[in-house]
């Protein structure tokens, strides 16, 4: 689960007559992804396998095609009988053949739709510049003093039709994207606009004779929805027949997936005399199954792998169990985990929740998202995405630790379902919330993690200072940690050069942070004293780096030596790199060494740290949101219920209601996506930059998609 399986590649040779055989019961196992032989046996090819893949593999597309248009969701099933891989193929393209034949027409009217509205949208983008003009043109083109010339033309073609007409026309441009410009020029008749645009290549836009360009414009979009009107009809009537069809298109798409893993292995196996010759990758843990299945079929031989120095890096296999797979798709989109690298997945699992609950504190609000959330995971299922429930699963552990976070902070929907005007106006004149004694969380824990979540009645200036320093420090053991892991990742990879010169000096580096911002561990359990050792440390740091007294800050003294014992050892690294990848001379190589390793090296280690103060950052911002908008509540109640004390009265008021309302509908819809968006920055930027590269290459095996007889 934390590291990619050990992979073996595999060769299995065979007579040609148990090819059949040995195929199905790869497939069947499911864990081999078929690679060009290295060593061929013999030049030869399965040509009609070859050729009968193309055939499957554009089947497959069509049949994809008409799921997608039809919104249906399909998970592969059924079964079927193969005796011979040749004939399994002929009998499922027949299969898909029939279903293809069943939805043609449709189809070919949706894509005709398609192509007819797409045609009339990028005419619309060529009048849409022009859609004020409300006379027809072609009457203005047929002046005898004046002329007027429209095109779409390029930029640079735009100026130089500028500057060749010089200042005695009127020449009006319009970009329509980066590169492309609407322009219209009206000057004389001897002004001769049309002959210097020609020369220029630049085309008068052809209009419709008598008709206005607003006219045109609003035929067109008149055109466009009356087409995407028949398109949604016509693909509502596909998606009934399709649904009606489901269990067909089931055991089509499966057996279809199905002999196109067989014609893949087979495609690219190497075939001699009476021999065929399949090679490929197979977890090692799945061996055994191998040499067990095909013992009395075929002769199996296996290699390991190196790590790093080869030319073809094995793929990237890792079990994870289904629950945690969804955050999966946060790592992809930075890159699939190559051979060597620890799965980030398994250390997203824990930090994205944890730092998003952190910065969204609030259970009512949370408890929205978590429901949101869980109707956003069946509309993607039901609609047949595979990302949005992706998606949403991420969506549903964030929001069950912003509840947890919520549930300590005493939040529900804002300060006032539970603090009440009390907390609001830090004075026991006023009352607190409804919910305040059935609350399950006391008011004593709110103030003993005052330092985690700074707001509420026990709120105080140490308890923000506090805040931050948590905060940071919270960032340097995540930083410290993400180093960590680049370490490791080097030592796995067996590349000296890439483990002395990059991840060293970096896990070096990140040893201050952490150092600073647990240097008062000693003193827990007393988190007082404990932030008061790290505001002491933070002060010998300050002091040292304006040189004041050796003596009374020797810690700080000892922290900035080594902070630029490191930084020395980055800038040299980063010298004998430049020297001996990029040819550089030594002058070149110190300057740009020192850019690289020194300058960059110090100004990102301050900036990765500090830019942790985000976490506290969004929860204050989270949480002085709905307390600005519980104000407003407050005193929009006064003129109907008069100067008031009750928190009751303030809850049951309609206008106090419709502003609690839209303050934590803001604080769900906007913050909440920003808070998304602030986690998923941190794990990019600060973390992921210091372990994980993600070149890797996904495991794409051939297995069986329905049960083979």
């Amino acid at each position: 689960m934390l590291f990619p399986e050990n992979m073996l590649r595999v060769q299995i040779i065979t007579e040609k007559k148990r090819l059949d055989v040995v195929v199905k019961k790869i497939v069947k196992i499911g864990s081999f992804q078929p690679e060009e032989p290295k060593n061929p046996i013999g030049e030869g090819r399965l040509e009609e396998a070859r050729r009968k893949l193309g055939l499957l593999q554009e089947q497959l597309n069509k049949i994809k095609s008409i799921m997608d248009i039809s919104k249906i969701t399909v998970q592969p099933s059924g079964s079927m009988k193969v005796d011979s891989w040749m004939s399994a193929s002929e009998e499922v393209s027949i299969l898909a053949s029939k279903l293809e034949e069943k939805y043609k027409d449709l189809l070919e009217e949706i894509n005709k739709l398609r192509a007819e509205m797409d045609l009339l949208v990028a005419q619309m983008k060529q009048i849409e510049p022009f859609k004020d003009i409300d006379i027809p043109l072609s009457d203005v083109f047929n002046m005898e003093i004046f002329d007027i010339f429209i095109a779409i033309t390029d930029m640079e073609r735009g100026n130089a039709l500028r500057e060749k007409l010089g200042k005695t026309v009127y020449f009006w441009s319009k970009p329509i994207d980066e590169k492309t410009l609407a322009i219209l020029v009206i000057g004389l008749k001897d002004d001769k606009i049309q002959e210097k645009a020609k020369e220029l290549g630049i085309s008068k836009l052809e209009l419709e004779e008598g008709k206005a360009p607003a006219m045109i414009y609003i035929e067109m979009k008149k055109k466009v929805e009356n087409i995407s009107e028949l398109i949604s009809k016509r693909r509502d009537e596909l998606s009934r027949s399709a649904r009606e069809d489901q269990k067909e298109f089931t055991t089509t798409y499966g057996k279809l997936l199905t002999v196109i893993s067989a014609l893949s292995l087979m495609s690219k196996a190497k075939v001699s005399d009476f021999f065929v010759q399949m090679e490929g990758y197979v977890p090692e843990k799945d061996l055994k199954k191998y040499e067990k299945d095909l013992d009395d079929y075929a002769v199996i031989s296996s290699e390991r792998p190196k790590r790093f120095g080869e030319n073809e890096e094995p793929p990237v296999f890792i079990r994870m169990p289904k629950s945690i797979r969804a955050l999966e798709s946060i790592v992809e989109i930075y890159g699939t985990p190559s051979y060597w690298e620890i799965s980030p997945t398994v250390f997203l699992v824990i930090t994205f929740p944890i730092l998003f609950g952190l910065m969204f504190p609030d259970l009512g609000d949370a408890l929205v998202v978590f429901l949101f959330s869980i109707w956003f995971y069946k509309y993607g299922k039901r609609k047949g995405s595979d990302n949005i429930p992706k998606l949403s699963l991420v969506l549903i552990y964030g929001s069950i630790v912003a509840m947890i976070t919520g549930l300590f902070a005493r939040d529900f929907f804002g300060p006032l379902p539970v603090g009440g005007l009390r907390e609001i106006f830090g004075s026991n004149n006023y009352s607190v919330g409804p919910l305040y004694y059935v609350w399950p969380v006391p008011p004593s824990v709110d103030k003993a993690i005052n330092f985690l979540l700074p707001f509420g009645d026990f709120a105080t200036t140490n308890s923000i200072d506090y805040a931050i320093i948590f905060s940071i420090m919270l960032g340097a053991i995540l930083l410290f940690a993400s180093a960590l892991l680049g370490l490791t990742n080097a030592i796995r990879k067996k590349d000296r050069e890439f483990l002395f010169f990059e991840k060293l000096p970096a896990f070096l580096i990140y040893i201050v942070p952490l150092v600073i911002f647990l240097w008062g561990l000693p003193k827990l359990p007393n988190a007082t004293a404990f932030f008061d050792a790290d505001e002491s440390i933070l002060g010998e740091v300050l002091n040292a780096l304006l040189l004041k007294s050796f003596s009374a800050n020797l810690a700080g003294y000892v922290i900035i030596w080594y902070t630029a014992a490191t930084l020395l050892f980055n800038w040299a690294s980063k010298i004998v790199l430049q020297m001996r990848y990029e040819k550089a001379s030594l002058g070149s190589a110190l300057i740009f060494g020192f850019i690289d390793g020194g300058f960059e090296g110090g100004l990102l280690l301050l900036s990765n740290t500090i830019s942790f103060v985000r976490i506290l950052v969004f929860a204050l911002a989270h949480y002085y949101i709905l307390d600005a908008f519980s104000f407003m509540a407050y005193f929009a109640s006064q003129p109907l219920i008069g100067a008031t004390t009750s928190t009751i009265s303030i809850l049951l008021d309609p206008l106090g209601i419709i502003l609690l309302v839209i303050g934590n509908l803001l604080a769900i819809g906007l913050e909440g996506l920003i808070v998304f968006i602030q986690d998923m920055r941190l794990h990019f930027y600060e973390m992921f930059s210091k372990f994980y590269e993600g070149k890797g290459k996904k495991f794409e095996p051939a297995m069986a998609y329905v049960s083979l007889e």
